[in-house]
Order: structure tokens, then sequence, then C-alpha cells
């Protein structure tokens, strides 16, 4: 038998079914979390009411980071994009995002390109800046919908030239939603839940172990049970 070892953060999901003052409550609770210091113990009672304003939890309430991500590294990146747009920090959560897809986009292509029909001019090669040339290898591949493929794709525009190359700076709280949202979809879809895993009989199953995806970044994480 072989496990999978994951952790599953699906801290969010009962909140929907809360009314809506019990939900802030909560979402105010959680984002106390996000003010002690990382590594160091401690619980929302450590943190005084007064830290944490309504804004930070509709935040906190409003993000919806994957249920798992089975790259470590990467569900470090997904806490600290949320630990970031949560306490209002913005232009962190803008660059975490775009760093976070920039990175996806990246491992996404160069892992997966030899499970399909090489790319003449992207084949070898390493990790890019342009992100272009990666999304449309993804598109082709199906990973990604036309809709999803122009969102990254304006916000290579929008949001990452124009913050890493000095242009103006305008709604940075809706753009590091935007960008958010945008790089929890894209780890998602690879190292995610997306259309590969589901609840069956109360456990974590993968409906295709034949997708590429499987066999790149999870299978590598299959432990053997003795």
């Amino acid at each position: 038998m072989t496990t999978l070892n994951i952790s599953l953060y699906g801290a969010r999901d009962y909140l929907d079914d809360l009314p809506s003052d019990r939900k802030l409550a909560e979402g105010r609770r959680m984002a106390k979390m996000f003010l002690i210091p990382s590594g160091q113990p401690g619980t929302d009672a450590d943190v005084p009411d007064w830290l944490v304003s309504d804004s930070m939890a509709g935040r906190y309430i409003e993000l919806r980071p994957p249920l798992f991500s089975v790259i470590p590294a990467f569900q470090d990146i997904v806490i600290e994009i949320e630990r970031a747009y949560t306490l209002g920090l913005f232009f962190s959560a803008i660059s975490a995002a775009s760093v976070a897809i920039e990175r996806m986009l990246n491992l996404a292509r160069i892992d997966l390109h030899a499970h399909h029909k090489p790319i003449k001019e992207l084949w070898g090669k390493g990790p890019s800046n342009a992100w272009d040339e990666n999304i449309e290898a993804l598109q082709g591949w199906t990973y990604l919908d036309s809709g999803f493929a122009d969102e990254l794709r304006d916000l290579y525009k929008d949001v990452r030239c124009k913050y890493l190359h000095s242009g103006p700076v305008g709604d940075m709280a809706g753009e590091a939603i935007r960008t958010a949202r945008a790089a929890y979809k894209l780890i998602d879809i690879f190292l995610g839940r997306s259309d590969l895993w589901g609840f069956e009989k109360g456990r974590l199953k993968c409906f295709n172990e034949a997708d590429p995806r499987y066999i790149v970044f999870f299978a590598p994480h299959l432990e053997k049970n003795t």
C-alpha cells in the first residue's frame, strides 16, 4: 500500500455555512494567527482584538487558497501570499503572487514537456522571464483554458511588468487579490486538487494516474507502507 503525504489546507471551507456575523468573527479569529511571528507558538487568544480590523477579517475570508499543493515550497508560498494579503501588505502580496505564477509556469512547462509533443523552440530550454511562451505551451497541452490563459497574459502586462519596471501604481488592493487568485488557481491546476483529485468514501483519490501531472508531480511523493 502507498500513501501520498500532503497537508490539507481547508481552513475556510466551513465559513461558507456560517451566517455573515459569525463568518466575520471567525475570519477575525483566523486573521489573528497571521500576527503571530512564523514559528512562534501561540493562539488567537494571544492577540488583542483591536489589532485585527473588519477589513483584515474580510480579506482573510475572500481568499481561497488551494486545498493542498504537493511541493512544500509552493505550500509555503501559498501561505506567504495569504498572510501578506490578509494583513494589507498589498505590494508584498502582488510580488509573491507574481513570482509564484512565474515559477509555476516555468516548472510546469519544463517538467511536463517530455510527456507532450515537443515544441522545438522550448525543448531543453530552462526557465524564462517571458510568460507567454509558457502559457502558450500549457494552453496547447490543454492544461489552461483560453479565458485563464488570457488572464495570465494580462497579468503579465498589467501587473507583473508594471510593478517590476516602475510603472504607475494604481489599485494595489485590487491588483493584489486578482494576482493572488490567479496564482492559487495556477498552483491548484498542477500541484493541487484540480480535476485530478476528489474524495471517495472520505479519502482523497486520484481519478487519473496516467495524467502527466500525477506522474511528474505526485508520484515521486508516494511512500510505501510496510
